[in-house]
């Protein structure tokens, strides 16, 4: 086993879980958002039993879905922007959606392995067998929903939101959620609005050389003036 810093807290955390999702909506945490998957040589029926995990990574400038499974091989890589599917043995999904980030896997063992991917942005539950939606996976998905339309259609869109990082596409969100195609967030007592506003405001300040990123990756894909 690779001796990884996040691998003894992560064998905590789903002692008992076949997923776990720390830190969704608090980015600044120590550690960030991240979510935990187990793959159990054999389920063990007291939580959700994923088998495998579908993702997105960059290929040649291109996104390309990729599955991790108990057979893929161990190590890091690095995950785009999108939906991360969390699969069991029946094709019985919980489904997410991620800025993008890293991603580990660890075996701990022959019977465990384990999957974090970590985020600097949101990673928000998107539905499925065990759990809901959070509340802003509805701006996220049409926000992503937006991308495709330039990566689709705008010569060399892929490769450009594909070479940004996680860290800038999630300020490019923020920048987005303040746009002119947006009502004004001006309602104090909206706990979606308020978050919205304290978390643009933390990394406009900590991160202008993102945020300033973020701003010009919308313009160039024609997402802003």
């Amino acid at each position: 086993m690779v001796n990884e810093p996040w691998i003894e807290q992560a064998t905590a955390d789903l002692h008992d879980l076949g997923f776990t999702l720390l830190n969704s909506d608090r980015p600044p945490a120590p550690g960030g958002p991240a979510l935990l998957v187990a793959l159990r040589e054999r389920p063990s029926l007291r939580h959700f039993d994923p088998e495998r995990i579908t993702c997105w990574v960059a290929a040649a400038g291109r996104g390309r879905a990729v599955t991790i499974d108990r057979g893929s091989p161990a190590g890091g890589r690095n995950v785009l922007w999108g939906h991360l599917h969390v699969v069991d043995r029946l094709g019985i999904e919980n489904r997410f959606l991620t800025f993008g980030g890293e991603q580990g896997v660890a075996d701990v063992d022959p019977s465990l392995r384990l999957v974090r991917h970590a985020s600097p942005g949101q990673i928000v539950r998107w539905g499925g067998h065990s759990q809901g939606s959070d509340p802003l996976a509805a701006e996220i998905g049409a926000f992503f929903g937006r991308l495709i339309v330039p990566v689709d259609y705008l010569p060399g869109g892929e490769a450009r939101v594909s070479a940004t990082s996680a860290a800038c596409l999630y300020a490019a969100f923020l920048v987005d959620q303040s746009g002119p195609h947006r009502a004004p967030r001006s309602d104090d007592r909206d706990p979606l609005n308020a978050w919205l506003r304290a978390e643009a405001a933390r990394v406009r300040t900590r991160d202008p050389a993102c945020w300033a990123a973020g701003a010009q990756l919308l313009k160039d894909l024609g997402l802003a003036t």
